[in-house]
């Protein structure tokens, strides 16, 4: 948890300083709403989980959201929460203290990702993921090819902002709400608000199983695995955890607490996802796996001093993550 702490401090230091340098994706500055709506909609997709699909009574029985992460050749690449593809993901308390396992769903269970504009729908695999024990975090791949045109719609988004307290966050995803009820394809949702805070040291991110922004942007189940972008149109983090009431018991008798400004939701760093890898032998570092050099490079001259924090803090790794960057 040193290491976490350490990477935000370097976030929050150079702030400033990284905002003045240029930026790597074709825009600059802060998006009109229109634009960031459509980075917003174009990299956000909808996974469901079917059963019987394909059969007459085939029906969803719960679903999430996704982030197109990155595009390389017929190879798309996926972001979400390792508990939306899941049918049971435990805490990483839990894990460690045996006492929850992790659960993939069974054969009569199917996973289908797609795109509200897209007329098609790709079957994920048990295969075609991977996912973390102490981190939410998953990633899927698909190969799509450009017959079926989804090239078009599916847009990596952009990576690489960073946060401060009170600034403009947005996020989307397919939320089971008043509209969405009884629908085998939900629409998305858009949300809005602010960070609040950011936890840094062991104990809070041991309470929060390592989801360490929380904000404002009204999250609901089915909005898990979707982006948190700042007004740049940049990945922050990713959603998946909201606040709950609290209670107590006295006397035999329950008393609910519901305090609705203290109901924060809670992303998950997007740096989370290269520390893990940096340290990972098995995934974006290895020619023989599916998810080889999936992770989106990011830039020497924006993201300077992410690649300083790095070397600073992994300096045996150095040639790792040299080829992170472009």
């Amino acid at each position: 948890m040193l290491n976490k702490f350490f990477i935000n401090f370097f976030l929050v230091f150079f702030s400033i300083n990284l905002f003045a340098k240029e930026f790597p994706y074709g825009h600059t500055g802060t998006l009109d709403k229109y634009d960031l709506y459509k980075i917003i909609e174009q990299s956000t997709v909808r996974i469901n989980i079917w059963q019987n699909y394909g059969e007459d009574n085939a029906s969803t029985i719960t679903g999430g959201t996704g982030i197109v992460l990155n595009h390389i050749d017929d190879n798309f690449y996926f972001l979400t929460n390792a508990h939306v593809l899941l049918k049971n993901h435990c805490f990483a308390e839990e894990y460690q203290n045996n006492e929850c396992q992790f659960q993939k769903w069974e054969d009569d269970y199917s996973i289908f990702l797609d795109h509200p504009d897209s007329e098609f729908e790709y079957e994920v695999l048990k295969d075609n993921f991977t996912y973390w024990y102490k981190y939410d975090l998953a990633v899927i791949r698909l190969t799509i090819s450009e017959e079926e045109n989804d090239s078009k719609i599916f847009k990596p988004i952009p990576v690489g902002g960073t946060w401060y307290p009170l600034m403009d966050i947005y996020g989307a995803g397919f939320p089971a709400i008043l509209g969405n009820y009884d629908s085998n394809y939900a629409r998305m949702v858009f949300c809005s608000g602010d960070v609040k805070t950011m936890f840094l040291d062991e104990d809070e991110l041991q309470q929060l199983s390592n989801y360490s922004i929380a904000h404002s942007c009204a999250l609901a189940g089915g909005m898990s695995g979707g982006p948190l972008v700042d007004e740049y149109g940049y990945l922050l983090g990713i959603n998946g955890l909201t606040g709950m009431s609290e209670y107590f018991e006295e006397q035999g008798k329950i008393t609910y607490l519901d305090i609705k400004p203290a109901n924060f939701n809670y992303a998950i760093d997007i740096w989370d996802l290269y520390n893990i890898e940096i340290n990972d032998e098995l995934g974006h570092f290895n020619p023989e796996s599916i998810f080889y050099n999936y992770l989106p490079k990011l830039s020497f001259d924006y993201h300077e001093e992410f690649y300083e924090s790095f070397t600073e803090l992994y300096p045996d790794k150095l040639d790792k993550i040299k080829t992170l960057f472009f």
